[in-house]
């Protein structure tokens, strides 16, 4: 992924739908984390410096949607042990991928800011993992070479419409606050894209925004070349129903 900076974004057209629309004035926090060879601690420091109220990660979905065991429980009976399964498992993940370490202290600033009584959301806003695994295993390489490939923009706007998705699913359900504190903890590629789609943009900008830079696709065969390059991913296509998040089911 790119190694993007980290970001605040605060009264975005998005943060003024949300007031007018659903009643609350989220205040959006993005850090990003480098995928590389040491640790980066920028998401965990955010944990403990802006106390969210909910946050968002880049990992797939379950099969409740976005929704994480943790929110099931009150601040002082979450269940602690799937905590460090989670973390078993990153210091496995971190012999081969030094950066899950990162995550590491992520879910340990977690635990203090609920033993403060502090309640975390946790929600899970990409796609499913067997469309995250196609992605990785086809664009492993930088993405200054994959962004080149209209393919990889296919990839990216259907993981991303998962992630609008969610969020406005996310926020329509969240009760507790009026102003909320969000801690986005998605990579600035996508961070950047998600907050374009969250305007609602019509077709046409859509389609210029991902897509407008490759000459020879066209709206009318699209369905087709997907098809031809990729039938796994064409079935991603039809799920999402393009153009219309509201149809992507779980």
């Amino acid at each position: 992924m790119v190694r993007a900076p980290s970001l605040y974004l605060g009264g975005s057209r998005f943060e003024s739908w949300c007031a007018h629309y659903m009643k609350i004035t989220p205040r959006f926090i993005q850090r990003s984390c480098i995928e590389g060879d040491k640790i980066d601690l920028r998401q965990a420091n955010a944990v403990l410096k802006y106390k969210p109220d909910i946050i968002l990660f880049e990992l797939p979905l379950g099969r409740l949607g976005p929704n994480t065991i943790f929110n099931n429980y009150p601040v002082n009976k979450k269940p602690l042990k799937k905590v460090t399964e989670i973390i078993k498992n990153l210091r496995i993940m971190s012999k081969k991928y030094p950066y899950a370490k990162s995550d590491i202290t992520v879910w340990k600033n977690i635990k203090k800011l609920w033993a403060q009584g502090h309640n975390v959301y946790i929600y899970n806003i990409d796609t499913p993992s067997e469309l995250r695994k196609k992605y990785f295993k086809n664009f492993k390489s930088k993405y200054s070479e994959a962004h080149k490939d209209w393919l990889f923009w296919i990839y990216l706007y259907i993981r991303e419409m998962y992630m609008k998705k969610n969020i406005q699913y996310i926020l329509k359900n969240y009760k507790e606050k009026r102003n909320p504190t969000i801690a986005v903890f998605v990579q600035l590629i996508h961070w950047k894209h998600i907050q374009f789609l969250l305007k609602n943009p019509d077709k046409p900008k859509i389609w210029k925004y991902y897509f407008g830079k490759f000459s020879n696709l066209k709206i009318k065969t699209i369905d087709y070349e997907i098809k031809n390059r990729s039938l796994s991913l064409d079935h991603w296509w039809k799920k999402i129903k393009f153009y219309d998040p509201s149809k992507i089911k779980y």
